[in-house]
């Protein structure tokens, strides 16, 4: 082949790698309308003639896509995971967010960094092994998934409905450097009980806004406080942030109830369920010195659909080296590198399907003018490629 003949190759190629992202790009699934994009994905996969395609339910009226091409038998399968759902649009935005906009090696579009340059990718790699009428040994498996913001629920859905492998892929945003390890998080709400009276006749009532001032005072100091053990690729100790706050209903009222919500993000030494315990203690030495003070801590709703647990696999696990392997075949250079957020590689862990990460974006994720490389996308699907080539034809 020439060389001209291969540049025209490559260049057919990412042309068209470019035009599945796009169409991808220009479905809108902000969190809480995924569907329509998972039923894209499905018709796309049926046209391509993928083996099993079917739409999972994940949460009411929210739909995830999975999708399974059976290998022709003795080989280990592999599962790529990509979330469907993405933050709300800034209106700092100054192009079209749900169009493929290609500038200066970039592409932009929301979502497109966390995390759909990735899911499109795992994509892509179903369409050219459908497509191509040569089947590895084992199966390749496709998540796109719905309700991944409530804690992996989509992912967990797709699980149950039959969508697994034997080793899994995430494609949060990494720069495509592979994530073995990841930080947790406890998600905590935190009440202050008061008693409702008139501003006029305040001394009759308890003002639960006032009794929440030295909680907050109280956290802060926590963050710095709370025991954990230093991890090499996780800089730092736990991070605290607290959210949101809100009590009271008038101005003239004094508040019975004040809440406030943190989200504390944690090393995998550390346990959210025995960071409430030290928080909750915490609080009630504060309420020692503090009669007035009467509070509960619990997680919150969100953090309760989907705990966010920490997540860490040994990087000479054969996924791990097979991923390593894969990025060096295309002639880039495999590094690792630990994860400060939370991925579905923790359900997928859980289904027990040891899991790592590798994904195209970089900080900080979702934004205005949110943009990926063009050719670290390009670069991902190249990986994927590889890493289902060796892995599923490799014996079980």
């Amino acid at each position: 082949m020439s060389m001209h003949t291969t540049e025209s190759t490559a260049e057919y190629t990412s042309a068209r790698n470019l035009q599945l992202l796009s169409e991808v790009l220009s479905i809108d699934s902000t969190w809480g309308r995924e569907t329509p994009l998972a039923e894209f994905m499905a018709e796309q996969m049926r046209q391509w003639g993928v083996d099993e395609v079917e739409l999972v339910e994940s949460m009411p009226g929210r739909y995830s896509v999975g999708g399974r091409i059976r290998g022709t038998g003795g080989g280990k399968s592999i599962l790529f995971n990509g979330h469907l759902d993405t933050y709300e649009v800034s209106p700092d935005w100054t192009k079209e967010p749900f169009a493929a906009t290609v500038e200066g090696g970039r592409i932009y579009g929301a979502g497109i960094a966390d995390m759909k340059a990735a899911t499109t990718a795992g994509l892509a790699v179903m369409r050219d092994i459908a497509t191509s009428g040569r089947r590895p040994k084992g199966d390749v498996v496709f998540h796109g998934v719905s309700c991944h913001f409530e804690g992996g629920v989509g992912t967990r859905s797709l699980l149950e409905a039959g969508f697994t492998a034997d080793a899994g892929i995430c494609g949060e945003p990494t720069d495509n450097t592979i994530g073995t390890v990841h930080r947790g998080a406890a998600y905590l709400k935190v009440t202050t009980h008061g008693k409702q009276a008139h501003t006029s006749a305040k001394e009759l009532g308890l003002n639960a806004i006032e009794t929440m001032e030295p909680l907050l005072a109280g956290m802060r100091r926590f963050e710095a406080e709370m025991p954990y053990e230093p991890h090499p690729e996780l800089p730092g100790g736990p991070n605290l942030n607290i959210g949101t706050i809100r009590g009271g209903t008038k101005h003239n009222q004094v508040p019975d109830r004040c809440e406030m919500t943190c989200d504390i993000r944690l090393l995998p030494s550390q346990d959210p369920y025995d960071v409430r315990d030290q928080a909750e203690r915490m609080i009630q030495d504060l309420a020692r010195q503090d009669p007035r003070i009467q509070a509960t801590v619990e997680f919150s709703e969100h953090w309760l659909s989907g705990p966010r647990l920490p997540y860490e696999i040994d990087p000479e696990s054969p996924i791990a080296t097979s991923v390593a392997a894969a990025v060096s075949s295309i002639g880039s250079t495999p590094v690792f590198r630990g994860i400060p957020f939370w991925t579905d590689m923790v359900p997928l862990a859980q289904a027990g399907i040891p899991a790592v990460n590798i994904g195209p974006g970089t900080p900080p994720y979702s934004w205005a003018d949110e943009w990926v490389e063009q050719a670290k996308y390009d670069e991902i699907i190249a990986i994927y490629s590889a890493l289902a080539d060796q892995w599923c034809n490799e014996p079980r």
